[in-house]
């Protein structure tokens, strides 16, 4: 047992720090909700840090009638150009994750409510303080998903709510096999386990424990070493030991697993995208999707959501059918025309008629208007004519560092290193105290 203490030091002193890192970044990066992680900047920083925050926009607006004036969305606000990206004006300054426009106006899911342009502002029109991540507009009514749960249908003229749905598919609608890429990002990103937010708690709570162990374990190392407090270390001995400490060992192991495999999503992703998960032993999420709204549609008669599964429509937002298979991140209404975006899936195409669009970047953003042809939007295609910025979001930071990015290209190899140390350090940890509680059970009672 003496030496499996000595193995548990070694590699606590070594990777502590890192963990701790990963830690407090893996929590922060879980909530990229969070306003402040995109309102707040800093300059001086890598290259790898611009390059991820170009790819915080979300939408894409053309005006036909002047090519050189467009608007673009993100999550750092939305931006509007009136000399073909030369010069970028913010005009809001708050998360956009899309733009529609009718004959009339334009339209922005925030995550503040719904948005709308006039006379050259933006103006709040309706559902203040919600977070909007998917929008569609037809001649009368606005569709909108809340936090993608709920499903709201609202009068245009007035901004009155009409219906507020929770989309609830019949599970026996809900058996499609998923990709291991797929599984195991969800995993890693907290939608993998369990319906609303206990995935995500769980992944709170390892990667809370993770900077508490780390913490922790470098102060009990300084008071028995260097102050020589014994009973200070004792009681930050059963801190940093006891049944919290174990049980959160179960989402740590998966982080440290899904993460390694995430590193090296390019050397793997031929295995990734052809290893099939069978749906009856996916977790119990799969099963519901009751918070899994990516994308919805209305052509006026039809309703349209899109999940991880696929495409689903419903004439009266009960009975849900699945018309097309993969996930559909984005749904994009062109007149009579939808575009699909599918990540890690096939884009899809509806003109009366599903077929596979071939030939467009994977999971686009967003599509526009050109000249009447529709076009695409992605960060990698268009980035001569977005917005050039001398800060990079408190959010790009913290996801490079975490990535390791930040550092170097190599630094991923470091990160599998500290990954494969925090499981020798769970498992010795965990032999450890399991031995003490044995010895402890078998101490007589004095009476």
């Amino acid at each position: 047992m003496v030496k499996m203490f000595k193995i548990h030091k070694f590699f606590g002193l070594m990777v502590g720090l890192l963990l701790l890192i990963l830690g407090i970044t893996g929590f922060f990066i879980n909530h990229d909700s969070w306003s402040f992680l995109y309102t707040t900047t800093f300059k001086n920083v890598p290259n790898s840090t611009f390059t991820e925050d170009k790819k915080l926009f979300e939408a894409y607006y053309v005006d036909n009638e002047d090519t050189d004036h467009i608007i673009i969305g993100g999550k750092r606000g939305i931006y509007e150009t009136q000399d073909e990206g030369d010069t970028y004006t913010k005009m809001l300054n708050i998360q956009c994750f899309a733009l529609k426009k009718d004959n009339d106006f334009m339209y922005a899911a925030t995550s503040d409510g719904i948005y709308i342009l006039k006379n050259d502002k933006w103006e709040s029109y309706a559902l203040k303080g919600k977070y909007i991540n998917a929008l569609a507009i037809s001649d009368k009514k606005i569709i909108a998903s809340i936090d993608k749960h709920n499903l709201l249908i609202i009068n245009k003229e007035d901004a009155r709510i009409i219906s507020n749905t929770i989309v609830e598919i019949e599970s026996s609608k809900l058996k499609d096999d998923i990709k291991l890429s797929r599984l195991v990002e969800d995993l890693h990103f907290g939608r993998g386990l369990f319906s609303g937010d206990i995935s995500l708690l769980i992944n709170d709570y390892g990667a809370i424990i993770l900077s508490f162990l780390a913490l922790s374990g470098y102060l009990i190392w300084w008071y028995i070493h260097v102050k020589k407090k014994a009973k200070v270390s004792r009681k930050l001995i059963r801190w940093h030991s006891n049944y919290f400490v174990v049980i959160a060992l179960i989402p740590l192991v998966i982080l440290v697993i899904t993460g390694i495999l995430l590193d090296h999503s390019g050397g793997l992703k031929k295995f990734m995208n052809t290893t099939t998960v069978s749906n009856k032993i996916l977790p119990p999420v799969y099963s519901s999707l009751k918070h899994d709204i990516y994308s919805v549609d209305f052509d006026g008669t039809t309703y349209r959501i899109g999940n991880r599964y696929g495409v689903y429509k419903s004439q009266d937002l009960k009975i849900w059918t699945q018309e097309t298979k993969g996930f559909a991140f984005r749904m994009v209404r062109i007149d009579s025309t939808l575009y699909v975006s599918g990540s890690g899936s096939s884009n899809f195409i509806y003109d009366g008629k599903w077929n596979y669009l071939q030939g467009v970047a994977f999971k686009f953003r967003d599509v526009y208007n050109y000249d009447d042809e529709a076009k695409f939007f992605t960060y990698r295609n268009y980035e001569g004519s977005m917005p050039e910025f001398e800060d990079a979001t408190l959010f790009s930071v913290l996801l490079t560092i975490h990535g390791g990015v930040f550092f170097a290209p190599w630094w991923k190899w470091i990160n599998d290193f500290v990954s494969i140390a925090l499981l020798i350090l769970g498992l010795t940890g965990t032999i450890r105290w399991l031995h003490k509680k044995s010895q402890s059970l078998r101490k007589p009672k004095i009476k």
